[in-house]
């Protein structure tokens, strides 16, 4: 469904953000993008979704694929209307108005009956969104924005959602209550999903495949059960007690103030 291949992308024509990427997600297939900040996930989530010109970026080499079209160049929303929807991280809501109203904005491509079935579906999903349905969206916590970011996102009609940093923010509890939402909606709906997160125990649970991604480069691809058998993800990735990463920044952190 979406193939990423040796993908270079610039900010200001000099600063490189992704040096070389490549990846795919197969049809029905759920994928994590791990790492730690400024590996370069939000990039390619922007490059993706057409967003990388409105923040003085561009494709340097490489290519796009999505549906088998290339889409390297492509604007927001054409992409849209391809079935690519991105959810992207800081919960770009718009805050002034109600939950009600930015569910009708992403819907406006939909046909008054398909639009107001389609809301029916995300206030059955999420109650507390249709409780709150009146209040100005900047309002609701932020386990409801996003879950109504989630709403938006599926009166788009995706085929393949690209969810960046859902758990940024959220208590544990929040945060499992989100995932579980991604698996449901992967599974019911059929879509593909491409999650990035930093939050990698999370994500691990519900994807099929895991791509790392540091300094601009993929160091580590697999399935979800070798990421969590390999030693160098464990430790560097998800922080494992044991030996972990926190451990031995912490130890180096001390020796360098000494």
């Amino acid at each position: 469904m979406l193939s990423v291949e040796n993908l270079k992308v610039v900010y200001r024509g000099v600063i490189l953000a992704l040096d070389g990427v490549s990846l795919e997600v197969r049809e029905g297939e759920a994928v994590a993008l791990l790492g730690p900040n400024g590996a370069g996930k939000s990039s390619l989530v922007r490059a993706l979704a057409g967003l990388l010109p409105k923040f003085e970026g561009r494709v340097l080499d490489g290519h796009i694929c999505f549906l088998g079209q290339d889409t390297t160049h492509l604007d927001p929303v054409r992409l849209s209307q391809m079935g690519l929807t991105a959810v992207l991280e800081g919960r770009p809501l718009f805050r002034y108005l109600t939950p009600l109203e930015n569910l009708v904005a992403a819907g406006h491509r939909l046909s008054p009956r398909e639009l107001k079935e389609g809301m029916d579906e995300v206030f059955a999903r999420f109650p507390r969104l249709f409780e709150r349905r009146h209040e100005q969206a900047g309002y609701l916590s932020g386990g409801e924005q996003q879950m109504l970011l989630l709403g938006m996102a599926l009166l788009t009609r995706p085929r393949l959602l690209v969810v960046d940093e859902p758990s940024l923010g959220l208590a544990p509890k929040l945060v499992e209550e989100v995932m579980q939402t991604l698996n449901a909606l992967r599974h019911e709906k059929g879509l593909s999903l491409l999650l990035v997160e930093q939050n990698a125990r999370a994500a691990l649970a519900i994807v099929d495949r895991v791509y790392v991604l540091e300094r601009g480069r993929v160091v580590f691809e697999g399935d979800a059960k070798a990421a969590m058998e390999d030693q160098d993800v464990m430790e560097f990735y998800l922080g494992k007690e044991e030996v972990g990463f926190r451990q031995a920044r912490r130890y180096r952190r001390r020796k360098r103030w000494v």
